[in-house]
């Protein structure tokens, strides 16, 4: 009897099932079926299913980074869509006692050795090697103490999972030398990347983030997580001149600070003189790196109108962001300086105080001082005008722009006194329309309306739809849609 041949299609078939069925047993560790290198010897079509599926996500660590060289093989380069790298480090301290600087340099050190043998075996990638979409890096790190992280089987196991956590906030990994990753050669076949998607990890810093993606320049989709960036205010101006390395365009960057949670804004005090009239140089790196993408997302940032527009401008030196179709801004109710946004209602600050004391919250963040009372900022300033006046200053410089968001972050989870401020401005090939939506019924000022109704005029020969709404959900019930505006990018050329 002739053996049975296979179409290659169902060969493909059973290998993606023997590979990804959970009803398997598979190695824990390895996140494969035991023996299934057995399978490869088949035939040369069982074995390149094999690898297709084996090496299509790599996990590597600095490790597995030394053995990469020998093991994926030009021919195996080709199968990689993912890579997801782990920086591991040391066992933590006792839990219930802070990170000591002894830790923090450990730590630091296992990032630069992993960054620096990532860089190094990675920079011998070609884009040919790879396929033509590139592959998507994620990292994030891990300590011996994720693996009894799942084993909460007990109140002694929970409290100690709680201390490790709190353990964790307060940390933040950072390169001993960054100027060693900035002399490797670019890793050309990375096209995506997202560090810190892990909740329990310990995070790396923006500042690290950034230098390694200034030595990908084939990357266009970025996520940035500057976890606590507003708490260490260090970390600020670093940041700034880490985003200024990054040189290449991008169709999409999204920053945020997934640590933020309620009252950390409610820390600052009212600035003095003189760092009011200090430059917000963070804020301005992202406008500067802004006019290379096509898209723009940031989440829970302090920013100022140096983000949009200059507050000096030389002749001839108007910021242009000739790329950029979207924008979405959630920013927070006071600038870097500590200038308010937002003005409490006198009305809402003693129900506002009672839940502050009924939820239990703790409002201690790093080194700031916290005022005596904690008003709810919910009335938009004067600032706001100046604000919006510098926004439409700038889209003036966005010919190929189509949405725009901006929410004031001033709500929380816990408050009984709803209060919102939104901003969308928004077009089709009908229509172009700006919105305002407020709980403390703000209204733009004619000089505002004035330069926003520039805006389609110039880039669409349209004139400008404005509606002035107090419902919380104006911005959100009109959606976004994404194939509209990709539609749009087809039509227009953009690049």
């Amino acid at each position: 009897m002739a053996p049975l041949v296979l179409a290659p299609n169902v060969v493909q078939r059973i290998i993606y099932f023997l590979i990804h069925n959970d009803c398997l047993p598979v190695d824990r560790h390895a996140k494969r079926v035991p023996d299934l290198a057995k399978y490869a010897t088949i035939s040369r079509i069982w074995q390149d299913g094999i690898e297709r599926e084996t090496f299509a996500s790599l996990r590597l660590d600095f490790g597995r980074l030394s053995k990469a060289t020998s093991i994926v093989t030009s021919q195996r380069r080709r199968y990689v869509r993912t890579i997801k790298l782990d920086v591991a480090l040391p066992k933590s301290g006792p839990v219930e006692s802070p990170e000591t600087d002894e830790e923090k340099l450990r730590n630091n050190r296992a990032l630069q050795a992993t960054f620096e043998m990532f860089m190094q075996v990675m920079s011998l990638w070609e884009a040919k090697d790879v396929q033509r979409e590139g592959i998507k890096l994620y990292v994030d790190t891990s300590t011996p103490d994720d693996a009894v992280s799942g084993r909460l089987d007990s109140p002694s196991s929970w409290k100690r999972q709680e201390q490790l956590e709190r353990r964790r906030v307060l940390s933040l990994l950072e390169l001993t030398n960054p100027g060693r990753i900035t002399d490797y050669p670019p890793v050309v076949a990375i096209t995506e990347y997202k560090g810190n998607s892990s909740e329990i990890s310990i995070h790396i810093s923006a500042v690290a983030t950034c230098v390694l993606l200034s030595k990908l320049p084939a990357v266009k989709t970025a996520f940035i997580d500057w976890w606590r960036c507003s708490h260490f205010s260090r970390v600020r101006p670093s940041l700034s001149a880490a985003i200024s390395q990054i040189n290449q365009p991008m169709d999409e960057l999204c920053i945020s600070d997934s640590s933020l949670t309620f009252g950390d804004w409610l820390t600052f005090t009212p600035p003095s003189a003189t760092s009011m009239q200090e430059l917000d140089e963070l804020s301005i790196s992202i406008r500067n790196f802004s006019q290379r993408l096509k898209r723009l997302e940031l989440y829970d940032i302090l920013i100022s109108d140096e983000l949009f527009f200059p507050g000096t401008l030389s002749l001839g030196m108007a910021p242009r962001w000739d790329r950029l179709v979207k924008l979405n801004l959630h920013y927070l109710p006071v600038t870097h300086a500590g200038e308010w946004l937002f003005l409490p209602d006198p009305d809402a600050s003693s129900s506002f105080e009672g839940e502050l004391n009924s939820g239990g919250l703790s409002l201690s963040c790093g080194d700031m001082p916290i005022g005596e009372s904690h008003p709810k900022p919910s009335i938009a300033a004067p600032a706001m005008q100046r604000f919006y006046l510098s926004v439409a200053r700038a889209a003036l410089q966005m010919p190929q722009l189509r949405q725009m968001k901006l929410i004031a972050q001033l709500e929380n989870s816990i408050s009984w006194h709803k209060c919102w401020h939104k901003f969308r401005y928004y077009t089709t090939e009908l229509v172009a329309e700006a919105l305002w939506t407020s709980s403390s019924g703000f209204v733009p000022d004619n000089e505002v309306l004035d330069c926003w109704r520039k805006v389609p005029k110039k880039h669409l020969k349209k004139e400008l739809l404005v509606e002035i709404s107090n419902d919380e959900n104006a911005v959100e019930s009109l959606g976004d849609d994404e194939s509209d505006m990709e539609e749009s990018d087809e039509k227009l050329g953009v690049a």
